[in-house]
């Protein structure tokens, strides 16, 4: 009995330490009560075996502080599992490493934050099916950010009537539904899984028509110069890609956005003026146009709209250290609008004009520059020195930088619509002095992806989708300099093991002199 005096307060302590953590796991679990009561009337039973037992004054002090002391324990514990059941409840992480790849990227964000029908992932794995981890802590992030997302994980052995239902012969695959659409998908990284939401989540897809028969890059050509990677890209924002032969078409009352990509051979007048009555209708264009292209009826069409597309070639010094050659502009200056907002990545520009503002440009347009060089950097006006290698920057005749890449012009149009009875939509227009920059070949060079992505979103006037997209878990070597590669081998390899030789050389001589 006297043994059992003795371990009756520690072991209470311990039991309420233990009963009260594991409420804080399980909550208002009934058996998570059990050990916090044993360790009450443990401890409380320890407290007056004490007191009774106490028959000297020293004794009764000695009780007292072990009393004090065993309070100031519950204390400590009571503060630590409060901690520990907040802790539990709300959690929360932060993502240290450079490309944040274990965070949401921001347009999944503004997707989940944009969310009002519940969404289903019905994931099909074995507990050893490769990626079952990685999927489940995705969804987990997903569900946290919107309360619309739920997903529940099946083993088709188990179920093979689920899996019969769902259509489903393989492992690994999610079936995402969303009212009544549905989506099946065979990956488990965030781009695939964000694709899926947008399929389901949008009730009508809007077409993007492609201008064609002028020399423009087309879609379907999978080498560097061609479009085939940006039709996928567009594709997967969940818009239709299609082409238009303005020169015999017009343009279609189902056209959400028109992009004019490189032409090398100019449009003829009539194509000229449907153009015009497109944008004047409410029209959405996205004109890239590369230097020394004689687009002169294209170019007419853009200064009605108050950018001047000059003839010109940018030189930029930054752009030999980091793309090889000064034609190419590598740009980190974005103006306020809501294509850039958040936006700092840089860019590449491979051999650009330059574009400004006309003197004489309409007050009822909204002209914003979009992309802009640094200060280094100048518009070669003499593109025919320029060509056969010659290039000086003239204060009397070049353009000095920055200089701009790309404008956006918007006009809101005022009165209602005859034929729908709402509101006239405003005309909006990007150009870019530049098209190679949404080929094959650069389309997945740093910030041009998000870039063009985030222009044709914002024409399509679907802002929520404005935003920096989710990024691939590749590897980032680290590229050395001869000189810092010299200083790598020389430090560590050479440096650090002489110098301890010649420490122990010395050691040695002072032994033997002492000896």
């Amino acid at each position: 009995m006297n043994t059992f005096n003795k371990i009756a307060g520690p072991l209470g302590l311990v039991l309420i330490i233990i009963g009260g953590i594991t409420y804080g796991i399980l909550y208002t679990s009934i058996y998570s009560m059990i050990p916090l009561i044993l360790g009450l009337i443990l401890s409380v039973y320890s407290v007056i075996m004490n007191l009774k037992l106490s028959k000297t004054e020293g004794a009764v002090r000695s009780t007292k502080l072990s009393i004090n002391a065993g309070i100031s324990i519950l204390f400590l514990a009571a503060i630590l599992i409060f901690c520990q059941a907040l802790a539990s409840r709300h959690s929360a992480r932060f993502d240290t490493t450079e490309n944040k790849r274990y965070s949401l990227s921001s347009e999944t964000t503004n997707i989940l934050d944009g969310l009002k029908d519940n969404v289903t992932f019905t994931c099909f794995f074995k507990e050893t099916t490769r990626g079952k981890r990685q999927l489940e802590d995705l969804l987990k992030e997903y569900s946290s950010k919107s309360p619309h997302i739920k997903y529940r994980f099946i083993d088709p052995d188990k179920k093979p009537m689920e899996a019969k239902r769902y259509g489903v012969t393989s492992y690994g695959t999610t079936v995402v539904e969303c009212r009544d659409q549905e989506e099946k998908i065979y990956g488990t990284t965030e781009e695939k899984i964000t694709n899926a939401l947008l399929k389901v989540t949008r009730k009508k897809k809007k077409a993007i028509y492609f201008v064609s028969g002028h020399g423009e890059k087309a879609l379907e050509d999978t080498e560097p110069s061609g479009l085939s990677q940006l039709k996928k890209a567009i594709g997967d924002e969940n818009y239709e890609v299609k082409e238009l032969f303005t020169m015999r078409d017009t343009i279609p009352e189902d056209c959400s956005v028109l992009v004019v990509a490189g032409p090398t051979k100019d449009m003829f007048p009539q194509e000229q003026k449907m153009f015009e009555r497109y944008l004047d209708k409410g029209g959405k264009l996205l004109a890239m146009v590369d230097p020394l292209s004689g687009t002169h009826q294209l170019d007419s069409l853009i200064s009605h709209y108050g950018i001047e597309v000059t003839n010109s070639m940018i030189i930029d010094k930054l752009g030999k250290l980091l793309a090889g050659n000064y034609l190419t502009p590598v740009v980190n200056s974005y103006g306020e609008h809501p294509i850039t907002k958040n936006f700092r990545v840089a860019s590449f520009f491979p051999q650009v004009r330059a574009l400004r503002k006309t003197t004489n440009a309409d007050k009822n347009l909204n002209i914003v520059t979009l992309v802009s060089t640094s200060p280094s950097s100048y518009a070669e006006t003499n593109v025919k020195a320029l060509l056969s290698g010659k290039t000086q920057f003239n204060p009397n005749e070049d353009m000095a930088g920055p200089v701009n890449i790309a404008m956006v012009a918007s006009k809101q149009h005022t009165g209602i619509d005859v034929n729908t009875g709402k509101k006239n939509p405003s005309s909006r227009l990007v150009v870019f002095g530049d098209s190679d920059f949404i080929s094959n070949g650069y389309l997945n060079l740093s910030g041009n992806k998000d870039l063009i992505l985030n222009t044709i979103n914002w024409l399509a006037e679907e802002e929520d989708l404005i935003a920096i997209r989710p990024r691939n878990a590749l590897s980032q070597p680290v590229i050395l300099t001869d000189k810092q590669g010299r200083v790598v081998f020389w430090l560590p390899v050479i440096g650090l093991p002489a110098l301890i030789a010649l420490l122990g050389i010395m050691v040695g001589v002072k032994k033997h002199k002492a000896a």
